[in-house]
């Protein structure tokens, strides 16, 4: 699940699960979403305007939640997240019984939310 906010920039990411496409270690669907997460959680982490917490809790959970601290880094975030999304719902589109994407497009101060399904 990705958490956007209502101008499409991540505040969380929460992914979970392996998509049983092959054994553990050959899925290549499994992997591809892997490393896509992998390279935004760490290129998220690298970027001193942004304050990253979260968790991994066993191999196939991933848990963060972001804030910007810096307004003119917006863009670039901007961009981070429109890569993200473009990522995984093209994951989803072309193997969507084993992956499954959730947008949730909410303002994070606010309680009413949209949400989109991608996948199975």
């Amino acid at each position: 699940m990705l958490w956007l906010d209502k101008s499409g920039c991540l505040y969380g990411i929460d992914a979970s699960g392996h998509s049983g496409s092959a054994a553990k270690g050959k899925d290549i669907i499994c992997s591809a979403a892997s490393a896509l997460l992998r390279t935004v959680s760490r290129t998220l982490e690298i970027e001193p305007s942004i304050k990253l917490v979260g968790r991994i809790e066993e191999q196939g959970e991933l848990h963060l939640r972001l804030t910007l601290l810096e307004q003119s880094k917006r863009g670039w975030l901007e961009g981070v997240s429109s890569f993200t999304v473009l990522g995984l719902k093209d994951l989803a589109a072309e193997y969507p019984s084993f992956c499954r994407v959730q947008l949730v497009t909410k303002d994070p101060d606010i309680k009413d939310y949209k949400e989109s399904n991608y996948g199975t």
